[in-house]
């Protein structure tokens, strides 16, 4: 208690120095510490004080957030006026700074209230867009008025631009030399060249100013090379000495002799090769030097699991201590059990396996300067391109505002204009500045000293930085936190009181991120430690957290558990609000569908793609069908759509056997529509004005009010439930209009690629709200149910930038960067390994960061729900998965789940004969793909079965084997997806059987065909290639269809594998069986039997991917993988 009275000083103390407009701050504000609020109190002391009001500018991170910010203000400033006195506090001291900045304006006739422009809160983007636009009108690229363009849009043209420097090869010189050289290390692969320099566009901030116009030579060469080996170098040292002082710190000092006696016992046993070797003489812990680097490599091979950040927990011969030695292993295994709480210095120690040598070779640093001459290349070509499409994008505007700022040393015109307008900046969110944005900042307050009249107030909190997927970096702000930001010197402040959460939940965040999060601040590792929060008063005696565990894989079960959860939270609370948060929208899925059937309304916010929503299908389809009379699947679409509803026999009747005609000829046809039913022939006859109408030449030029037009003549906003869809349906409409040209879609697969890229929300208003942990930041519930805690995260895209940033004390950078080359290459590189290891930390410290915001959305109630894998024979459970959210909170929540075990152990084995795990539908990647039709047999003799269909089915196959192998399909998918656990093969029987039931196969023959399952399972978990395929990036039952010998073909492809060289495999699952002793003849046989088969799938993929996938069978009856050329 007395410490939480300490804190409250603290808090009272800070937030009173926050409100001295004499002095800059940086201020630390943690969740639900009132930090909007404090920001509005220091504008309207500001505000009182000014000659003008355009002498504050106040500068936030989104639109959102400096709207809301403007609002508060005025709104005190109306209350101020009207002589409203609140009862809370701080609410008092508000009206208070509002009444003394009205008087202001009354004196300096500002019409504060009546003319609300004058107050600068603005986004930086804004802010850059206001100071690109000053710029004379000379600026010589004339950009500043151009539009902006974001997500797809954007992609079309940084590929293009990159896409563009290949008309360099053509030439001679500097420039084609090295594009040449470039592209010869990506291995001639223009795909991979253009990827690698449109992903470096979109951060060309970062490195622009390093590199300038890439004309580097001689000593300019050697001096960029120097700094880049130095910041190796730095890196390097940097992570020595905190490795050397957490060592220190164990308190182990026993340790380095026992090095050395196991390093003597290897030597003399003949061992060689050994990293333990290093440590022969070692009388103290290794240096900080790159000549320890090797010792240090030794320590982390004798200490650590292999290939793991995890102390043993013992010690054999291997690592020098024989069993003769008695003492001294015991002395080892006594000193691993006090290490093995240490993560930290577990992971530092894992570290140096990554450790780089920090000099580049010279074949290294040719190729990285002929990329540096490249890049501006690339620049000019984008600026070429946004000037010729009247376009630019965000970076573009914030170059030309950096260009007219100058730098601290060196003001622009403009900088000294705001010298003269400027006297005040406050910044919000400022933890998530990138590394271009700080020096915006530094150079905004370049001429500015302490005490000049001038002040700059940036708030923040490290502990909610989570955008590095935006270049967002933390160290700026813990930096600028001791040293400030370029000339600038801040006090520092910190905030400890918590005006949202309930003392009960503040109690349990106290407790535990303490363990979740860093155990100090570490600038070039993005590391945060946690810092302790107090209750406000009336909040004490509020907020619970309450664990919900699942166990086992099945995504059913945790919907379930999920939803009950939800309907008890809404039962027992009938006036509040609750959130759903997940780490991603992929987890969301099963719980919906259980929370609608369940009558539990939602909303959900951005959650959907556009793509993926009903109406957006229907309307789409009508789109393609009007832009191509040839585009079968759109017109299967609209005409399956509910403003005309044909059924699957019906469309099935009407287009089999014939593969040659559009679907309107074939409405021309009597005798076909005589074959649909007298329903459909009825939907058919009372559209075919408006079909006709959709695909005949048009005089309307705009394809959008075509579109548009022939919808609503179908009834299409009759289909529509609510307000929701119909805003869906014209957001899609105004997309079309912004995408065509000359009245028609030059490229459909483009605007379909744009319609991925938007985020919807879908559902009417309710009390519950589903969302992303990201989405939920700056936002609080009365409840919050964090769900999929224990699932893995999303794989992601692999990079093509293998660099990272390290800020300097003094906001200078230092970047480490590696070189580029094929991935196989490249990942063998140890400085590309060493990138890689800091992104790791860096990611992991951001997810705790994001688990803190998460939880700190809640007022009065938490509620986790994760899961975790159980042993084969359900007896025991595993601690959660290292890669998931639940990992980071299982200290604390592990006896929840040892509590909840027994509970679920006796009702899981009452309730085996009803398991069931739901089938996974995968939707194909062009939306207008018909499975259902696609499967339907042919005719008997029709000119489909003379073609000859290459999915290979023989008559001598019987029921049993087929579905057998689709029960083994539906294991594999299940757990290629990581929704059951690989090791719990043993487990799987009582849901086969559930499977089984369902098929209708007699009793007779289902053991046989679970014995083949369960077998074929087994098999491929035992087998070392079987798991590789499992395992791993890629996809599991990926649905496509494309054009193949000039008919368009649906596929679904087993596994989609990419192994470690960035190879595609395209495998095929085959639960055949062989008997007898020509093995090596039946796999001949069977590789014959499907090539076809699988140059169909390899065609079809290489042109949707763009990748040259190479093809396999595997036989997990067998345990066979067979290649097929």
């Amino acid at each position: 208690m007395a410490s939480d009275e300490r804190l409250l000083e603290s808090d009272v103390e800070a937030r009173r120095d926050a409100l001295d407009v004499t002095r800059s701050f940086i201020v630390q504000a943690p969740a639900g510490s009132g930090k909007t609020e404090l920001l509005i109190q220091r504008y309207l002391k500001l505000l009182s004080i000014v000659d003008d009001p355009e002498e504050i500018l106040a500068i936030t991170f989104t639109r959102k957030a400096a709207a809301e910010m403007l609002l508060r203000v005025l709104d005190a400033l109306r209350r101020a006026r009207a002589g409203e006195m609140p009862e809370e506090a701080h609410r008092r001291l508000t009206l208070r700074l509002a009444t003394d900045a009205l008087r202001r304006s009354d004196e300096r006739d500002w019409n504060l209230i009546g003319s609300p422009r004058r107050m600068r809160i603005q986004t930086l983007d804004s802010l850059n867009r206001t100071i690109s636009h000053a710029q004379p009108l000379s600026s010589p690229d004339g950009s500043s008025r151009q539009r902006i363009v974001t997500d797809a849009d954007l992609n079309a043209v940084h590929e293009a631009a990159a896409a563009a420097t290949l008309d360099w090869l053509a030439e001679s010189g500097p420039a084609a030399d090295a594009t040449r050289e470039v592209l010869r290390h990506v291995d001639n692969n223009t795909w991979a060249y253009v990827a690698y320099l449109a992903a470096m566009l979109k951060t060309r901030d970062q490195w622009l100013p390093f590199i300038g116009s890439g004309s580097i030579e001689g000593a300019d060469a050697e001096s960029l090379r120097r700094r880049f080996e130095d910041s190796l170098a730095h890196a390097v040292h940097d992570h020595l000495d905190r490795l050397r002082d957490r060592a220190a710190f164990s308190g182990c000092d026993e340790l380095p002799a026992l090095f050395d006696e196991a390093a003597m016992s290897l030597a003399g046993e003949g061992v060689c090769g050994n990293p333990i070797l290093a440590l022969a003489g070692c009388r103290a812990w290794p240096g900080s030097s790159t000549d320890d680097i090797d010792r240090w490599q030794g320590v982390a091979e004798m200490l650590l699991l292999k290939g793991k950040a995890q102390f043993r927990k013992t010690v054999t011969k291997a690592q020098g201590f024989p069993t003769t030695h008695r003492a001294r292993k015991d002395a080892m295994t006594e000193a691993l059990a006090g290490l093995a709480p240490d993560r930290e210095l577990a992971a530092l120690l894992h570290g140096t396996r990554s450790l780089p040598p920090v000099r580049y070779s010279d074949e290294q640093w040719e190729v990285l300067l002929a990329l540096f001459r490249l890049l501006p290349l690339a620049v000019s070509e984008l600026k070429r391109l946004f000037a010729a499409q009247g376009v630019a994008d965000h970076i573009e505007v914030a170059l030309q505002a950096g260009a007219a700022l100058g730098s601290a040393d060196e003001p622009g015109d403009v900088a000294l204009l705001l010298d003269y307008k400027v006297s005040h900046v406050l910044v919000d969110e400022m933890q998530d500045t990138s590394s271009a944005q700080y020096r915006m900042l530094e150079a905004l307050t370049g001429g500015w000293a302490r005490g000049d009249g001038r002040t700059l107030f940036c708030v923040g909190d490290p502990m909610q930085s989570i955008y590095r997927f935006r270049n967002a970096e933390v160290g700026q702000f813990l930096l600028a936190r001791q040293f400030g930001i370029g000339r600038m010197q801040l006090d520092s402040l910190l905030l400890r009181r918590n005006f949202r959460s309930g003392s009960g939940l503040v109690a349990w965040f106290n407790e535990v991120f303490p363990a979740v999060l860093a155990a100090h601040n570490d600038p070039m590792r993005g590391a945060v430690a946690y810092s302790s929060a107090v209750p406000a008063e009336h909040l004490m005696g509020l907020g619970t957290v309450e664990t919900h565990p699942v166990f086992g894989a099945d995504p059913d079960a945790e919907a379930a558990t999920g939803c009950r959860a939800v309907a008890r939270i809404l039962d027992a609370n009938p006036d509040d609000q609750l959130a759903i948060l997940v780490r991603g929208r992929t987890q969301l899925p099963a719980l919906l569908a259980a929370m609608r059937r369940a009558g539990v309304a939602y909303t959900a916010i951005e959650i959907d793609k556009l793509t993926d929503l009903p109406e957006i299908i229907d309307v789409l389809a009508l789109t393609r069908a009007a832009v191509h009379a040839g585009d079968r699947i759109a017109w299967l679409g609209v005409l399956r759509a509910p403003w005309i509803g044909l059924t699957w026999a019906d469309l099935h009747a009407l287009v089999h056997s014939n593969r040659g005609s559009t679907v309107t000829e074939l409405l021309d046809d009597p005798e076909r529509l005589e074959a649909l039913s007298a329903a459909g022939r009825e939907s058919v006859e009372a559209a075919r004005p408006i079909l006709e109408r959709l695909h005949r030449p048009r005089r309307v030029t705009s394809l959008r009010q075509h579109v548009e037009d022939c919808w609503i003549a179908l009834g299409g906003p009759g289909a529509l439930r609510d307000a929701t869809e119909t805003e869906n349906v014209y957001r899609f409409l105004d997309l079309v209009e912004a995408h065509e040209t000359g009245g028609t879609l030059p490229d459909v697969a483009a605007l379909e690629s744009i319609l991925d890229d938007e985020k919807v929300s879908s559902g009417r208003r309710s009390r519950v709200q589903v969302m992303t942990m990201h989405k939920a930041k700056g936002l609080e519930f009365d409840h919050v149910l964090l769900y999929g805690l224990g699932r893995k995260p999303g794989s992601g895209n692999p990079g093509v930038l293998s660099w990272f940033d390290m800020p300097g004390q003094h906001g200078e950078e230092r970047k480490v960067i590696s070189p580029i080359g094929p991935r196989r290459e490249i990942e063998r590189d140890p400085v590309h390994r060493f990138i890689a290891f800091t992104a790791a930390e860096k990611d992991n410290h951001e997810q705790g960061r994001l688990l803190y915001v998460a939880c700190t959305r809640a007022q009065k109630s938490l509620h986790l729900v994760g899961n975790v894998s159980v042993s084969r024979d359900g007896d025991a459970f595993r601690p959660a998965r290292s890669d998931s959210l639940l990992h980071l909170l299982w200290p604390s929540v592990e006896r929840d789940f040892t509590a909840a075990f027994d509970v679920h152990r006796s009702d899981d084995r009452a309730a085996d004969e009803t398991a069931w795990i739901a089938p996974v539908r995968r939707k194909f990647s062009v939306p207008w793909t018909l499975p259902e039709v696609a499967a339907l047999p042919a005719t008997a003799g029709s000119e489909q079965a003379a073609d000859g269909d290459d999915e290979v089915e023989f008559y001598w196959v019987g029921t049993e084997a087929r579905i057998a192998g689709t029960l083994a399909h539906r294991w594999f998918q299940l757990m290629t997806d990581g929704r059951v656990a690989i090791d719990s093969a043993g487990d799987l029987r009582p849901v086969t059987l559930r499977w089984l039931r369902e098929t209708g196969i007699g009793d007779a023959v289902a053991t046989d065909v679970l014995t083949r399952v369960e077998q074929a399972v087994a098999g491929t978990v035992a087998d070392e290639r079987g798991r590789w395929l499992l395992e791993g990036d890629g996809y599991a039952e990926l649905a496509l269809t494309g054009v193949y010998d000039g008919e368009v073909e649906s596929i679904v492809i087993d596994r989609l594998r990419v192994d470690a060289n960035g190879t595609h495999w395209i495998v095929d699952y085959k639960t055949s069986t062989h008997e007898g002793g020509d093995l090596a003849g039946f796999l001949d046989a069977e590789v014959r039997r499907y090539t076809a088969q699988l140059q169909k799938y390899r065609a079809i993929y290489e042109a949707y991917s763009g990748h040259s996938p190479r093809c396999a069978l595997y036989f997990p009856l067998l345990q066979e993988f067979v290649e097929v050329q």
